[in-house]
């Protein structure tokens, strides 16, 4: 029997694979880059095939993959992958980000849901929610016969699931994400299944993130070096697995995520988080009677290479003229340069530098960026209502130091940054499938930092917040005098 575990993270922009030993510890990992395909009509596609592409040439580089005794998967949500009678795609995957829906189209879909969608989903309609793609799938998949379609999926690891198993499952929070699931009743909602024209035929399998898929057919199995018939475990999508890798799992915590992209995300429990909420709600991928809260935001390390990109300057070379500058003074910078999602949805608003003056240089721009993204941070929180303390940061924006300090100050509280923040995802899909499995429980986040902040600057900060807040309530309503 072997002794390892391994996870399969499928994210948006790689597939990362990481070895664990029965202690939770990473023994090895290898990342693959994926691609996107984004148009100017708004859609983002990824070739679903590609997924498994990745995840053979990312589990050809590990060692032990004869001690492999187990896997689970975590991937990104809110996809829609139309399959064929032989499991296989027919046509790309249409990604979360997709918006070639128009504000009145989606308006018009809208009138066609029943009056309590929000009470039945938990959450009120996105623009981003699949049931959207599937009342309108000639718009999505155009040419495509709806004869040909016997499936689909939502999430990139249960696409990969398929390949290593055979079979369609799905986790409890990436159905939560479809528009399609009652979180109530903790199944697919037949009336809206009935209007989204799709069968309960076509739908995958709701399993417990814990719960095993299948076992790992023998053609995966040869492909990717792997013991035949080892257990594939559902496991869960990003939003959630994030969740359980930061320790917000239990009631009354909270973590942020800053990546291209971020959110801030905490665990309620089901009856407090009384959806729906201007917030998303998502099933527990294992506990029933919980729901994680979350609030994605659509900028964050994304400022800072649209600065690298406007100044020509590397955005290592950004933060060091950031750090040089110390406490000199910076403008203010709202993060709305694709618009928002949360803790508001609009996507006419834009952002802007305020304050700007001719002495500011590339490190006083880089200042107000990092500064902008840490009041997005608080800003999500305490519209979600979350706890602001201790706050997790984890993802690739967390890393920088100068970031860390910013968000100890914008919230007056300490920030606790883990060493390997970019595994979270993969760690927690190990913390969901270790009880199952006998390994040992990871307790605490290893080689964590932990930011104080400077009770001068915090009070700074605070009052510039407010500022921030105000200049956002201008900026959503200048579109409207705009001609």
């Amino acid at each position: 029997m072997g002794d390892k575990l391994l996870i399969l993270d499928v994210g948006s922009t790689a597939l990362k694979a990481v070895l664990y030993d029965r202690a939770g510890a990473a023994v090895a990992s290898a990342t693959r880059p994926l691609t996107t395909q984004t148009r100017t009509d708004g859609s983002v596609e990824q070739d679903a095939r590609q997924w498994w592409t990745a995840t053979q040439a990312a589990v050809s580089e590990l060692p032990f993959r004869a001690d492999v005794c187990a896997l689970g998967l975590a991937g990104s949500m809110q996809n829609l992958i139309a399959l064929s009678a032989e499991g296989e795609p027919v046509g790309p995957a249409i990604l979360y980000s997709d918006r070639r829906l128009e504000q009145d189209e989606v308006a018009e879909l809208r009138g066609r849901l029943p009056g309590d969608y929000g009470q039945r989903t938990g959450n009120h309609l996105d623009p981003a929610h699949p049931i959207l793609k599937l009342m309108r799938l000639d718009r999505f998949l155009p040419g495509l016969p709806l004869d040909t379609v016997a499936g689909f999926l939502f999430g990139a690891k249960d696409a990969v699931i398929k390949r290593l198993t055979g079979r369609s499952v799905i986790d409890p929070t990436t159905a939560t994400t479809t528009g399609l699931y009652n979180i109530v009743s903790g199944a697919w909602d037949e009336a809206l299944l009935a209007v989204a024209g799709v069968g309960p035929g076509q739908m995958p399998q709701i399993l417990a993130a814990d719960a095993v898929a299948g076992p790992l057919a023998d053609e995966a199995a040869a492909a990717l070096g792997l013991p035949r018939g080892i257990p594939v475990h559902n496991g869960a999508g990003d939003g959630a697995a994030a969740t359980w890798g930061a320790f917000a799992d239990a009631p009354n915590t909270a973590y942020a995520y800053v990546g291209t992209t971020g959110w801030v995300a905490g665990t309620m429990d089901l009856a407090d988080a009384r959806p729906p909420r201007d917030s998303y709600t998502l099933a527990d991928p294992v506990k029933g009677s919980r729901a994680i809260v979350i609030t994605p935001f659509l900028c964050a390390g994304a400022a800072l290479d649209w600065l690298s990109e406007i100044t020509s300057l590397p955005v290592e070379m950004l933060l060091d003229h950031a750090t040089a500058d110390g406490d000199g003074p910076h403008p203010l910078f709202l993060p709305y340069l694709f618009g928002e999602r949360s803790p508001f949805e609009d996507r006419a608003v834009r952002g802007a530098f305020l304050g700007l003056d001719r002495g500011h240089g590339p490190g006083a721009l880089c200042r107000a960026v990092l500064e902008g993204i840490a009041f997005a941070i608080r800003h999500n929180l305490e519209a979600a209502g979350l706890p602001r303390q201790p706050l997790t940061v984890i993802g690739g924006g967390a890393r920088s130091p100068l970031q860390q300090r910013f968000l100890a100050e914008a919230l007056n509280r300490p920030v606790i940054a883990p060493a390997a923040s970019q595994e979270m995802p993969a760690l927690g899909i190990y913390r969901m499938l270790a009880p199952r499995l006998g390994f040992e429980p990871v307790q605490q986040l290893a080689g964590s930092v932990t930011v104080d902040p400077n009770p001068a600057r915090a009070e700074v900060a605070d009052r510039r917040y407010h500022s921030y807040r105000a200049a956002s309530d201008f900026a959503r309503e200048l579109p409207r005098t705009m001609p």
